[in-house]
């Protein structure tokens, strides 16, 4: 397969394209909140979330459609997806910036991304890689990772997740896992080894 050629509807992982006009991404897929806009429009309920006891990840003690359980954060892939091989990566720390984490803390959230973008890399052959960090809505850090492919329904635009979506099947979504567990004993051993 050429590197981002895949044929929509279907893709490499066999999604079928739907029309969703569900939440947005992060509430929607972290969370399955109903939608309601940003939250810091509302200064004492954005101040509420900021804090570890208002988080919503905090609350429920993880996000939603846990896939893999890394270093320092969780990758979270629901059934319906914007794309094909969406995956969010949630810090384990709740923090709202990425600054606010310590330094080695910092890194291994970022070393996290890093890996679950591979892995994808590497199981779909993407044309281009996008990460995507708001937290307007859950302010607990996550970085939403999409694979990207050159007739993807958002080509020449921003990811929209309200405009369409796929749904994913046990085995598209257990494919994913695999990849990212892979992925993370690979990363292991070769710690392992440097030491």
């Amino acid at each position: 397969m050429q590197t981002g050629t895949s044929r929509f509807p279907r893709t490499s992982l066999g999604s079928r394209k739907v029309k969703w006009f569900g939440s947005s991404c992060s509430r929607g897929i972290l969370l399955n909140e109903p939608p309601g806009g940003s939250v810091w429009r509302n200064p004492a309920a954005w101040a509420k979330r900021r804090q570890k006891a208002g988080c919503p990840i905090c609350r429920r003690g993880r996000p939603r459609d846990v896939v893999a359980v890394l270093s320092a954060s969780w990758a979270s892939a629901p059934s319906r997806a914007p794309l094909p091989g969406y995956v969010a990566v949630v810090a384990k720390r709740h923090v709202v910036e990425p600054f606010e984490l310590s330094a080695s803390s910092r890194h291994a959230f970022w070393e996290d991304v890093m890996l679950v973008a591979k892995a994808l890399s590497d199981l779909l052959s993407p044309a281009k890689m996008n990460y995507e960090l708001h937290g307007n809505t859950i302010p607990h850090l996550h970085v939403h990772v999409y694979p990207r492919y050159v007739d993807d329904p958002f080509v020449g635009g921003p990811i929209d997740p309200r405009r369409a979506s796929f749904v994913r099947t046990r085995d598209e979504l257990l494919r994913i896992r695999r990849a990212i567990r892979d992925a993370s004993m690979r990363a292991r051993r070769r710690q392992s080894s440097r030491r």
